[in-house]
């Protein structure tokens, strides 16, 4: 009997706290849709405290770190400036590199080197432009993108890229509502 109270008294509660009503005359449960949201009610994230800090020289240091190295060639030192595991979305949905090998294998799929040109803060990411090359070993790999600007969003935690994600691209920008031209 002990080792079914517990169960049932989760159960109990969970389906008392399910509708927010309560029982009808005759003690039964009466489920009620949740009342909508008011207006002065914030989303969770709107909540948070957004970082207004200015970009480091560390985290500048390993963005440069990791272009350099992919650019000349160098996988193995562009890898190095990955944590284990890592986030990265280039136009796609992101996906979690759970070894170093995955890793390897996703920087080697990028066929442009690029070259830092900036980074700025955009609340807990340091996005930066990249003028986009080609990549020693892999010449004519980036075709016409050669000369394009990129964006990437990065989330740096202890040294190491823990995401990596494709942002607009400058010129994208133009072309969106609010976009500038400039």
């Amino acid at each position: 009997m002990k080792r079914v109270a517990p169960p049932l008294c989760v159960l109990a509660l969970a389906l008392a706290g399910c509708g927010g009503g309560g029982g009808d005359a005759d003690g039964r449960l009466t489920l009620t849709t949740p009342k909508a949201a008011t207006a002065t009610a914030t989303p969770e994230a709107a909540e948070r405290p957004q970082s207004k800090a200015p970009v480091t020289a560390a985290e500048k240091r390993v963005i440069r770190a990791w272009a350099d190295a992919l650019r000349t060639g160098d996988v193995e030192t562009a890898v190095d400036q990955f944590a284990v595991p890592a986030i990265t979305a280039n136009g796609g949905q992101p996906t979690r590199l759970l070894t170093r090998g995955a890793i390897r294998e996703w920087n080697e799929s990028l066929t442009c080197g690029a070259k830092l040109k900036s980074v700025e803060r955009d609340a807990n990411y340091t996005v930066a432009t990249f003028v986009l090359t080609n990549r020693k070993g892999l010449p004519g790999g980036c075709g016409t993108g050669v000369g394009n600007e990129a964006r990437t969003a990065f989330l740096i935690r202890d040294g190491k890229i823990a995401q990596w994600i494709r942002a607009p691209d400058p010129t994208d920008t133009a072309d969106e509502p609010g976009g500038s031209t400039s």
